[in-house]
């Protein structure tokens, strides 16, 4: 169970992902919900399941990590109404294939773009309350279901918190710490220390553990979304199921256009950066300058080094040796990855 493949308790988990995402009826807002879920690489669910090692109660560690999953799914529907996003992992955002819909069954443009955002919002809002559910459902300690609902809490509020500071510095040069701060909110905090803390707590872990597995996850997310923001830019759309103009029509308050933005260069492409109509030349010429001022390299560098700290913060952590080969597992996969 420690392992981070674990095949047969993920399948487990997966099929409990769509269990509670399945649609009770043919209402357009269920089939979207459920359609939201597909796809996912389960990411959340795997930290979750290392960090409860093998003293937990399975059915309890299943619940909670697809109960993770679907929270996943539900700020990613919502993530894309925030970014226009008309594409997620390789298919129709919510929002687009309802609109897309909606416009085929003879709705006006204008009607059909309402229809699209709203389909996404309410999935969106169908999944955190199943999420929800399923956690205070949880068979589990008063004490120990309050302490994993608190800690949910926390977490999502701090992602509306960076959703929210993505949008409004959207376009800007925000502070370097300004940034840190919406990285940890946005994405390390639900996504990545919260799974940690919530498995390390199912596994009745030392306070000495959990606090260490917090502190991991929030800097393991850090380096993620540090990553995420290169492929944002420079990835491959095939293999990130993304586009590569979202983050540059939208001006993204990222550290590499943060870092760019400080080359005497960076005013021949700045009116791109937040452009919603740019194209693919604006955005290559965006590129050019993002590489040429060596802001692509000093983000690889901030990488390398943060994937560096986190090892050694793996290294001392109170955990057996095969969570915290799992840990490298994950790290590596987050510092390397191409989607």
């Amino acid at each position: 169970m420690t392992a981070v493949g674990a095949p047969t308790l993920l399948d487990e988990v997966e099929r409990r992902v769509r269990s509670l995402a399945a649609p009770s009826d043919a209402h357009a807002v269920e089939q979207a919900a459920s359609r939201a879920v597909a796809g996912g690489k389960l990411l959340r669910p795997r930290m979750l399941l290392l960090a409860a090692g093998e003293r937990a109660e399975r059915g309890a560690v299943v619940e909670a990590a697809a109960a993770i999953e679907l929270l996943h799914a539900a700020l990613l529907v919502h993530d894309d109404v925030i970014d226009g996003d008309d594409e997620r992992r390789g298919e129709p955002s919510v929002a687009f294939a309802a609109r897309r819909a909606a416009a085929a069954a003879g709705l006006a443009p204008a009607a059909a773009d309402r229809v699209g955002l709203a389909t996404a919002i309410v999935a969106g809002d169908a999944l955190l309350v199943r999420a929800l559910a399923a956690l205070a459902r949880l068979e589990l300690p008063h004490t120990v279901r309050a302490r994993i609902v608190d800690v949910v809490e926390r977490a999502m509020v701090h992602a509306a918190e960076g959703e929210h500071d993505d949008v409004l510095l959207a376009g800007t040069a925000p502070e370097e710490a300004v940034i840190e701060r919406m990285l940890e909110g946005k994405t390390a905090d639900y996504s990545f220390r919260a799974p940690l803390v919530i498995g390390a707590v199912l596994g009745g872990r030392s306070e000495a553990a959990i606090a260490a597995l917090g502190a991991i996850g929030l800097r393991l997310g850090v380096v993620y979304q540090l990553r995420d923001d290169v492929l944002g830019v420079f990835g491959d759309e095939a293999v990130t199921g993304k586009s590569a103009l979202s983050d540059i029509r939208a001006g993204a308050p990222t550290l590499l256009s943060a870092l760019a933005s400080r080359d005497p260069a960076w005013p021949t492409v700045a009116s791109h950066y937040g452009d919603a109509g740019a194209d693919a030349g604006a955005a290559a010429r965006v590129r050019h300058v993002m590489r040429g001022s060596g802001a692509l390299a000093a983000v690889e560098q901030r990488i390398a080094e943060a994937t560096a700290a986190v090892r050694s913060m793996i290294d001392d952590a109170p955990v057996e040796q095969a969570t915290r080969d799992g840990l490298v597992e994950l790290l590596e996969r987050c510092a390397e990855r191409e989607r």
